[in-house]
């Protein structure tokens, strides 16, 4: 799984951005069927109707403790990540899912999420808090309590490559265009392990995978080198990919410039949108609001008080991102009482919001670079030194010349998606 996944998705997600009139469409289900490992689910919504449904959040309350659980992402890791967190007390254990993906998994009302990993056996819980994103940021709305439906299921025991007997079933492949999709053996019987062999045609990539016995997901572990493999449940199986194309839809990101990859990385894993559908521009600004935004998605967006700051209102895309950084000193404002949170940032306020943000996280930050040798390291704000410096120092704010850092410059939306890559890739270290 991306370097992203391990590294920045460390809190729970709690931005609310359910469009109130989905909700007319009916009450979803939470389906958790056990695994093979106890305390393993495969976690399924149901009852979606036509919703999009491209992130989500989901909170359960489990009797008993559970404090390192786990969530792995149903589909193509390359196309979605996730996190999974833990809070105990009074002897139960709120566990909040974040599940942020480019694609619509809602198949049919159905959305296989991935599988919940508990360590030790657990019981289901009657119901759950869902809430659907999508990736506008400024849809806004509210989380709803879903019913939880309980499947017991999952493979027999025995070697992970020997069948457990009984009657063998077919595997079925769909959805292969622009690519191959092959599975050795195409009969298997309950608890054979299927290999799934990968092969996207030139110039597409594998966008998603999936293996489902009805409205269940089965759990995929991916080999590499395309390769990936389930063990066969009690039913019949349909694997289904899907094969996208590999370059960026942004007219305006031409191959071979220096921001294409950056953009590539951010579009990827679902940090940075184009402001359309053809179009990512690269060379407009980005502003105070959106940048703290992200990082309290990738954060995973703890719960926030009201903002103190006079010019963040509620209810505004960034409103809990915004409370949530100053309360945890990631940000800390103008000094008059306002944060800006539509002003373009700037190179250095960047430096401050991320060195702030590695901090919280528990990383050593001491690192400082020598910027006697630029010319304008002198018109840094005393405030921001130091994370100029250590931003420096990790590569991820170089000058704009040999010889300028241009710390008040306009961090553009191309300087925003190579410095976030950067700090994704380099600072935070794998969990």
């Amino acid at each position: 799984m991306n370097k992203i996944v391990k590294s920045l998705l460390v809190l729970s997600l709690t931005l609310v951005l359910l469009c109130p009139a989905a909700l007319a469409a009916g009450t979803p289900t939470l389906q958790m069927q056990s695994g093979s490992k106890a305390g393993d689910f495969q976690l399924t919504l149901q009852n979606l109707g036509d919703r999009d449904v491209s992130s989500v959040q989901l909170e359960l309350t489990l009797n008993g403790s559970y404090p390192k659980p786990g969530f792995t992402a149903g589909g193509s890791s390359s196309t979605q990540y996730s996190h999974c967190k833990a809070e105990e007390s009074g002897g139960q254990t709120h566990v909040t899912i974040y599940l942020d993906s480019l694609k619509n998994l809602n198949r049919d009302g159905t959305a296989p999420l991935g599988t919940l990993s508990l360590g030790s056996a657990a019981s289901a819980p009657g119901s759950a808090q869902l809430t659907i994103l999508d990736h506008g940021l400024e849809v806004t709305g509210s989380s709803i309590t879903v019913p939880v439906q309980l499947n017991s299921g999952g493979s027999s025991g025995g070697s992970s490559g020997g069948s457990s007997g009984g009657t063998s079933r077919p595997i079925r492949v769909t959805g292969s265009e622009h690519g191959s999709i092959t599975v050795s053996p195409v009969r298997a019987k309950v608890g054979d392990i299927v290999t799934i062999t990968v092969q996207p045609d030139q110039g597409f990539r594998l966008s998603r995978l999936t293996v489902s016995a009805g409205s269940s997901q089965i759990q995929l572990t991916d080999k590499g080198n395309g390769s990936f493999t389930f063990r066969m449940p009690g039913s019949e199986v349909e694997v289904q990919g899907l094969f996208t194309s590999s370059t960026l839809p942004f007219t305006d990101v031409a191959e071979g410039i220096w921001y294409y990859d950056a953009v590539g990385y951010v579009y990827e894993h679902g940090l940075m949108a184009g402001i359309s559908t053809t179009e990512f521009g690269p060379n407009l600004s980005t502003s105070r609001g959106m940048i703290v935004t992200i990082l309290y998605r990738l954060a995973g967006s703890p719960a926030a008080g009201a903002s103190s700051f006079t010019d963040v209102a509620a209810g505004q895309f960034y409103s809990d991102a915004v409370s949530w950084a100053a309360a945890n000193g990631v940000v800390s404002g103008y000094g008059n009482g306002q944060f800006g949170p539509n002003d373009p940032i700037n190179r250095e306020q960047m430096a401050m919001i991320l060195r702030n943000y590695a901090r919280l996280n528990g990383q050593d930050v001491s690192a400082q670079a020598d910027l006697s040798g630029y010319s304008d390291a002198g018109q840094i704000s005393s405030y921001a030194l130091e994370a100029m410096r250590w931003a420096n120092a990790e590569g991820l704010i170089n000058g704009t010349s040999a010889t300028t850092l241009s710390p008040s410059g306009t961090a553009a939306r191309a300087q925003a998606a190579a410095i976030l890559r950067s700090f994704c890739e380099n600072v935070m270290p794998a969990s």
